[in-house]
């Protein structure tokens, strides 16, 4: 069974239903990391934070090395 051609309409509210829903979940992730700028600042833990974030990085860095290397 032939599936039924979108017409120009169709495809242009689809296109802009996923472009506004792009935009609230840009939206959110903002709102997210701005709060959670706040709460650091407030809690005068950035630098810490900071280094917290810096440690996991290279452990999932060294991580997803071996686990290439396993693959291989």
């Amino acid at each position: 069974m032939k599936k039924k051609k979108l017409t120009n309409k169709e495809r242009d509210e689809a296109i802009a239903g996923l472009s506004n829903n792009d935009q609230i979940l840009y939206n959110k992730i903002l709102h997210i990391d701005n709060l959670l700028g706040l709460y650091l600042e407030y809690r005068k833990d950035t630098e810490d934070f900071g280094e917290f974030v810096k440690t996991r990085a290279e452990e999932f860095e060294k991580q997803q090395r071996s686990g290439d290397k396993k693959g291989a």
